[in-house]
């Protein structure tokens, strides 16, 4: 979620630096639009990677069962 975050800002920044109070205002639901997809891209990346982990724990232990069987 930092990276989100800090892209969401950094963006925010470039795009109202120069706007005038009534063009910030219409930005600012894209602005928040943009942050809130950053950040489910993060978390749908973050669970991937944990689902990833699970799957290679639980197939390794599946590999140990299986040797201790056949032994």
């Amino acid at each position: 979620m930092a990276i989100s975050n800090e892209l969401s800002s950094d963006v925010a920044v470039a795009i109202l630096e120069k706007k005038s109070p009534e063009e910030r205002k219409q930005l600012k639901d894209i602005i928040l639009q943009v942050h809130s997809a950053l950040q489910k891209m993060s978390e749908e990346t973050r669970a991937d990677r944990f689902n990833r982990q699970l799957k290679k724990k639980a197939e390794a232990l599946t590999d140990q069962r299986s040797l201790a069987v056949s032994e």
